[in-house]
């Protein structure tokens, strides 16, 4: 996509130049995420056991069959160990916004993910710097 938006900028190219140096994915959020897996040689079950999701939920959410909210996504992208860009990529192909990086509470995950932490070690953060967490606790949420 970073080639279309250069193309773009250019101002001399044409809109068709400009489309055929876009790399167009349409894929559905499956067919992405069944690709991703295969591509980072993941196999489902250590996904959603690392996302400390409900293991159908998982599934379910894997095989497009559910849409979930944004923060089981982000629990997904911590099950496939994503970084900030794979992450926001992941959460903007299941239907939610990507990663901000005028978030405090996005910061804390992208910190996370990038140091290939688990979701409890996160939760552990975003408790302690007063945030909502993943699995059950609830931070200090009076900043």
């Amino acid at each position: 996509m970073v080639d279309g938006w250069q193309a773009m900028r250019q101002g001399n190219k044409t809109l068709q130049e400009v489309l055929d140096a876009t790399d167009i994915d349409d894929r559905p959020f499956a067919a992405w995420i069944t690709d991703e897996l295969a591509k980072r040689g993941l196999k489902k079950n250590v996904v959603v056991r690392r996302s400390r999701l409900n293991q159908t939920f998982a599934y379910q959410i894997m095989a497009g069959m559910r849409h979930p909210s944004r923060d089981k996504l982000i629990q997904l992208c911590f099950g496939m160990m994503l970084g900030e860009v794979e992450a926001s990529e992941l959460l903007e192909r299941g239907g939610a916004s990507a990663l901000r990086p005028y978030d405090r509470r996005d910061v804390i995950v992208a910190f996370c993910l990038n140091r290939h932490l688990e979701v409890s070690a996160c939760d552990d953060l975003l408790w302690g710097f007063g945030e909502e967490t993943f699995t059950g606790m609830s931070g200090n949420v009076a900043r």
